[in-house]
């Protein structure tokens, strides 16, 4: 995911950079680096407010239907995946 990100910047500089893959992916990414202590908001593990900031400058675009996933639609699949409640895919 961040190999991607990245070569999306050198290739141009957007406003926004726009992931395309799987969210449930990305999700899953995001609750590891919150549990491992690598991403915080103001030095605390606010899921959500982690979340809302980064879709202020990051698209995550659904690769199967092509439509730009929402913040609400992230943190409920991180709900679900520290639930235990988010099937593999």
């Amino acid at each position: 995911m961040i190999k991607q990100i990245r070569q999306t910047e050198k290739n141009d500089t957007p406003a926004r950079v726009e992931y395309y893959g799987n969210p449930k992916v990305v999700a899953r990414g995001l609750v590891k680096l919150i549990e491992q202590g690598n991403l915080r908001y103001n030095g605390e593990d606010n899921y959500s407010r982690i979340i809302c900031t980064l879709t202020s400058v990051v698209d995550v675009v659904n690769e199967s239907t092509g439509k730009i996933m929402s913040g609400e639609s992230l943190v409920s699949y991180v709900k679900w995946i520290r639930a235990g409640e988010l099937p593999e895919d």
